[in-house]
C-alpha cells in the first residue's frame, strides 16, 4: 500500500508539472486546452484509465505477495514461539529436579528410616497437588507424603504393579541430570502424573541395616497442563502437547487425538508407512514444521522441537493455518483505491489548479518572509551593539589604566562577559534555524548569579549614560549564589529584557530592576524572579498578542526611528519556555511596560561557606528606602551592626557624632547620587571637616568611570557597583579593613584532567597557540597537526593511548577535517579509528554540526572557543570512556 501511496503521489506530481512549469508554459497549456478541449479529454481520460488500470493490478498482486510472504514470517514466528517454550519447559524441568535433589541429599546425609524421610518431606510441602513417594527397590512398596485418597491416615503405596522401577538404571547420580518418568497413573489417587526420581538410602531398624530406595517427586499432568500454554501472542487457537520417542503422549492439549500422536497423525493424514516413518523421525530428533489435518479437518501446522533437558522427548505446538494467513488481499481497500482513482480523475484537475494558486501564495509569502529577514540581517546592529559598546568602553578604560593591575583585570573580566554574550548573540542571530524549529540547546554549567548581575550592569551601561535613564536594581533574598544552568542563555534572557527596557524608554526616563529569591517547589532548586519595569513608550493590546513572534516590531514612529531586529523577544521567549520558565508582561502605551520572568533554576553543589565579618559598625548611606532595607539586612547576616542614613547631610551628622564620641564607625557605604549632596561631595567633607581615616567604599548603579579620578581625590577607598552580592560585600569591607576572608571563591577541581594528553589538527598558528595555552592551564599537554593529512599521518603511527582525543578544525589546506575524520575511523588499529574526534571550527550552523557527526565526530565545539564548553567535553568523553 506504500507503494499504491507513492504512485498516486507521483500522477499527482506529473499533472503539477505539467500545469506549474512557467507562465509562458503554462499560456501555451490554457491556449492548447482551448483550441484542442475534446482531444485533451481524450488523453486525460486514457491516461488516467491506463494509470488507474496499472494500480488496481498492482495492489491486487502486491497484495497476493504479502499475504503468502506474510504467512510465512507467522509460521517462523510460531516455530520460535515453540522453541521458546521447549525453553520454559527446560527450565522447569531442571527447577523441579533440583527439589527432589536437595530432598534425596538431605536424606542420604542423615540416614533416615523411611518414616523419618517421609515426616521431613512432608514437612517442607508447599503446593498442595504435589506429593513424594518413598519406595524401597527390593519390595517396590513404601510410603507416601499424601495419604491415600478417600483416607486420612493411609499413607501406604505400592508400585509392584507399575512397570516404572523394575530397572532404575536410568536413574543417574544426584545432580547430574533430569531422572523424570513416563506419565503414569499415581496409585494413591488415580491421576495421570509424572515423577522426578532419585535414589536415596533409607535405614531399616528392624534389621539395623540400610536399603536402597527411589524418592520420587509425583506432580499431576493437570498441574503442568495449566503451565504449557502459548503466551498471549494473538495465536489463541495455538495449543501444546509433549511424546515421547514413541510418540506416546506426556502432555496432550486438547486438540490433540488418540493415546499417541503419530497414530493421531496417520487417522486424519493420508500417509505411507516409509513417508510417515521418515516424518516421525524427523518430528523427534530436529525443529522445525509440518503442515498437517486435524480431526476438524482443518487446515494447521504443527511445529516440533525436541526438549533438551530429556532424551527422547519431543515438544509440539499445533495451530490452524487460518490463524497464521493474514488477510491482506483486503477487497474493502480495493474498492476503496478504486473509488478514491476515481475521484482523482474527475477532479485532479480543478485541485491542481486551486493548487497551484495556494502555490503561488506561498511563493508570494517566502517571497515576503526572505525579505523580513534580509531586513532583519541588515538591522541587527543595535543588538549586537549592546555588548560591543560594554567590549570597546571597557578596553579604553583597561588601555588608560594599564598601570593598575587590579583595575585592568577588573576590566578584562567584564570584557570576557561581554564577549561571552556577544558570541552567543551572533550564534543565535546567524543560525536562524534555530529560531525557527525551536533547536536551541542548553549547556549548563555551575556559575555565579553575582557574575551574571555584574555582566547585565556591565552591558547596559553605555546605554543607560548615552539617554541619561535613572537606573536602579535592587536583590532581595538571594542566599544561594552559585547556580547551575545555561549561564549565557540566562544571560541573554536578562540582558534581552533589560535592553529593551531601556531601549524604548525616552531620555531622563526610569529602569528599574529586581531580583529576589523565593523558595521552590522544584527539589534541589530555587525560584528566580527577575522583574524589569520602565517608563517607556509602552505597547499596544494589538502587538502585546504577537510580540514573541520573529521580526515582530510594534508600529509607531517612536519605534522606527529606533534601530533593532524584531527577534529579541521571540529568541527571550522561545529561552524561557527552554528553561521551563514563564515570561508575564504588562504595559500600556505612553506609561511604561513591566516585564517578569520566573525561572526554577538548580543550586549548584559548591557555594561560599562562613562569610561572617567581625563585629564592625557599619554606616550604608543611600536615598533608596528599597537599598537601604536589603542592604542593612544583607550586613546584619554578615554579622555587622549596621546604621543608615537617608541622605549626606544626615550622614555627616551621625559620622561628626559618632568622630567626637570615639567611636567612629570601622566602614562607611556611600551612594554616588543623592539629592542635596552627591557621594562625592559627601566624602569630601568627610575627609576635610571630619579629618576620620574610617574606609569608604563608593557605591552605585551606574558607570563610575567618568569619575574615578574624582573618586579617589575625594578621599574613596573603593567602589562597588550595584546590586550589593553578600559575597560582594564581605570581599570588599574585608579588603578595606585589613582583613583576610576565610570564606573563598569556591574553584573547580581540575586535578582529573591533570597529565591528558590531546592531538589538535589546527592549521592557523594563532587558533593553535590559543586552544595549546588555555589547555596548558589545566595541566593538559598537546601535540599540533597543521593539516588533516598530517593527523591521519600520525594517528597511523601513534601508539596506543598516546591521545585521548582529537580536537578537530574542518577547514584546512590539503586534507580537511571531514576527510581527516573519515580516513581515521579506516585505520587498522582499533583503538586509533575509535579515538574520540570533537570538531573545533568556524563552521556553527546546525547543518555543520549534522555534517561533522555524519563523517564520524563525536562533537562540536564552535569558534571562538568557551574554554568552559572544551573542558566540559572533555569531561563528557572522558567519562563515557571510562564507564564502557
Amino acid at each position: 500500500m506504500e507503494l499504491y501511496r507513492r504512485m498516486s503521489v507521483y500522477v499527482i506530481i506529473r499533472i503539477y508539472y505539467s500545469l506549474s512549469t512557467d507562465s509562458g508554459t503554462l499560456t501555451s497549456i490554457t491556449w492548447l486546452f482551448v483550441e484542442n478541449q475534446s482531444m485533451k479529454k481524450i488523453l486525460i481520460i486514457i491516461v488516467n484509465a491506463v494509470i488507474m488500470a496499472a494500480i488496481l493490478v498492482f495492489v491486487v498482486l502486491y497484495s497476493r505477495f504479502e499475504s503468502r510472504h506474510s504467512c510465512l514470517r507467522q509460521i517462523e514466528h510460531f516455530e520460535d514461539t515453540t522453541v521458546t517454550m521447549e525453553r520454559v519447559t527446560q527450565n522447569y524441568l531442571e527447577g523441579e529436579q533440583r527439589l527432589c535433589d536437595v530432598w534425596a541429599q538431605y536424606i542420604n546425609s542423615k540416614a533416615m528410616t523411611m518414616e523419618e524421610a517421609a515426616d521431613y518431606i512432608r514437612a517442607s510441602h508447599v503446593i498442595e497437588n504435589i506429593s513424594a513417594h518413598l519406595i524401597s527397590l527390593d519390595i517396590l512398596t513404601g510410603l507416601s507424603t499424601r495419604p491415600k485418597q478417600g483416607t486420612v491416615d493411609n499413607y501406604a503405596v505400592s508400585y509392584e504393579r507399575i512397570a516404572l522401577l523394575k530397572n532404575v538404571d536410568w536413574i543417574d547420580e544426584i545432580g547430574k541430570s533430569i531422572n523424570i518418568t513416563r506419565a503414569y497413573t499415581n496409585p494413591m489417587n488415580g491421576e495421570q502424573s509424572l515423577a522426578f526420581c532419585n535414589r536415596v538410602t533409607l535405614y531399616d531398624p528392624e534389621s539395623g541395616t540400610s536399603g536402597a530406595a527411589v524418592l520420587l517427586r509425583v506432580i499431576p499432568i493437570s498441574v503442568l497442563e495449566q503451565k504449557w500454554v502459548f503466551p498471549q501472542t494473538g495465536l489463541m487457537n495455538a495449543e501444546l502437547s509433549m511424546i515421547d520417542a514413541n510418540g506416546d503422549y506426556i502432555l496432550k492439549g486438547s486438540g490433540f487425538k488418540n493415546s499417541s500422536f503419530f497414530e493421531f497423525y496417520k487417522s486424519y493424514n493420508p500417509t505411507d508407512p516409509e513417508s510417515s516413518g521418515k516424518l516421525f523421525s524427523r518430528i523427534t530428533s530436529s525443529t522445525g514444521s509440518v503442515p498437517m489435518v486435524n480431526s476438524h479437518g482443518q487446515e494447521c501446522i504443527l511445529a516440533f522441537t525436541p526438549v533438551a533437558a530429556t532424551a527422547g522427548w519431543t515438544m509440539l505446538g499445533l495451530v490452524p493455518a487460518d490463524d497464521l494467513n493474514a488477510d491482506t488481499e483486503n477487497w474493502l481497500l480495493f474498492g476503496v483505491v478504486s473509488a478514491g482513482l476515481l475521484i482523482l480523475f474527475l477532479f485532479d484537475m480543478f485541485y491542481m489548479l486551486s493548487l497551484n494558486k495556494r502555490l503561488q501564495i506561498a511563493a508570494r509569502e517566502a517571497e515576503s518572509a526572505n525579505k523580513a529577514k534580509t531586513d532583519f540581517l541588515s538591522t541587527m546592529s543595535h543588538d549586537i551593539r549592546t555588548p560591543m559598546n560594554a567590549i570597546i568602553g571597557l578596553t579604553t578604560i583597561a588601555e588608560k589604566n594599564l598601570g593598575d593591575v587590579a583595575s585592568t583585570g577588573e576590566s578584562l573580566r567584564k570584557i570576557s562577559l561581554a564577549s561571552n554574550h556577544l558570541l552567543t548573540l551572533i550564534n543565535d542571530i546567524l543560525d536562524i534555524s534555530k529560531v525557527e524549529s525551536g533547536k536551541l540547546k542548553l549547556s549548563p554549567l555551575t556559575f555565579s548569579i553575582v557574575e551574571t548581575v555584574e555582566n547585565l550592569v556591565n552591558i547596559s551601561q553605555p546605554m543607560i549614560k548615552e539617554k541619561n535613564i535613572e537606573f536602579s536594581f535592587h536583590i532581595n533574598h538571594m542566599e544561594k549564589e552559585y547556580l547551575y544552568a545555561d549561564q549565557l542563555r540566562l544571560n541573554q534572557i536578562y540582558i534581552n529584557i533589560l535592553s529593551n527596557a531601556i531601549k524604548y524608554t525616552e531620555p531622563g526616563g526610569r529602569v528599574s530592576v529586581d531580583m529576589r529569591e523565593e523558595q521552590s517547589a522544584v527539589p534541589g532548586c530555587i525560584r528566580l524572579i527577575y522583574t524589569v519595569a520602565d517608563t517607556g513608550i509602552g505597547m499596544s493590546p494589538e502587538f502585546m498578542a504577537t510580540m514573541y513572534q520573529p521580526f515582530s516590531r510594534q508600529i509607531d514612529s517612536r519605534v522606527n526611528s529606533i534601530q533593532g531586529t524584531g527577534l529579541g523577544l521571540a529568541i527571550t521567549k522561545q529561552m524561557v519556555d527552554l528553561l521551563g520558565g514563564t515570561i508575564d508582561c504588562q504595559s500600556e502605551q505612553g506609561k511604561g511596560t513591566t516585564f517578569t520572568v520566573v525561572l526554577d533554576i538548580p543550586v549548584a553543589d559548591r557555594q561560599r561557606e562562613d562569610m561572617q565579618l567581625e563585629p564592625i559598625d557599619v554606616l550604608i548611606v543611600d536615598d533608596d528606602e528599597v537599598m537601604l532595607q536589603t542592604a542593612v539586612d544583607t550586613l546584619e547576616s554578615l554579622g555587622a551592626s549596621a546604621e543608615q542614613a537617608r541622605s549626606g547631610l544626615e550622614a555627616l551628622g551621625m559620622i561628626e557624632h559618632r568622630h567626637l564620641s570615639g567611636r567612629d564607625y570601622n566602614v562607611i557605604i556611600i551612594d554616588w547620587k543623592m539629592p542635596d549632596i552627591d557621594g562625592l561631595e559627601t566624602i569630601r567633607r568627610i575627609r576635610s571637616e571630619i579629618d576620620t581615616s574610617v574606609p569608604i567604599l563608593l557605591i552605585s548603579a551606574y558607570d563610575w568611570s567618568d569619575i574615578e579620578d574624582k573618586a579617589k581625590e575625594a578621599g574613596a577607598d573603593g567602589f562597588v557597583s550595584k546590586p550589593l552580592f553578600r559575597s560582594t560585600l564581605y570581599d570588599k569591607i574585608n579588603s578595606l579593613i585589613g582583613k583576610e576572608s576565610t570564606s573563598i571563591e569556591p574553584e573547580d577541581d581540575y586535578s582529573d584532567l591533570q597529565g591528558l594528553h590531546i592531538l589538535v589538527a589546527e592549521d592557523n598558528d594563532i587558533n593553535w597557540e590559543i586552544i595549546s595555552a588555555l589547555l596548558s592551564m589545566f595541566g593538559i599537554t598537546t601535540d599540533r597537526a597543521e593539516n588533516g593529512r598530517i593527523c591521519v599521518d600520525m594517528m597511523r603511527t601513534a601508539g596506543e593511548g598516546s591521545y585521548a582525543l582529537i580536537f578537530m578544525d574542518v577547514q584546512m589546506p590539503e586534507m580537511n577535517g571531514l576527510d581527516a575524520t573519515r580516513a581515521i575511523r579506516k585505520l587498522e588499529d582499533p583503538w586509533a579509528s575509535s579515538i574520540p574526534i570533537v570538531a573545533m571550527t568556524a563552521d556553527a550552523f546546525s547543518e555543520n554540526v549534522t555534517e561533522c557527526l555524519n563523517a564520524g565526530m563525536n562533537g562540536h565545539i564552535a569558534k571562538p572557543v568557551d574554554i568552559k564548553l572544551v573542558i566540559k567535553e572533555i569531561r563528557r568523553i572522558k567519562d563515557r570512556k571510562e564507564q564502557s
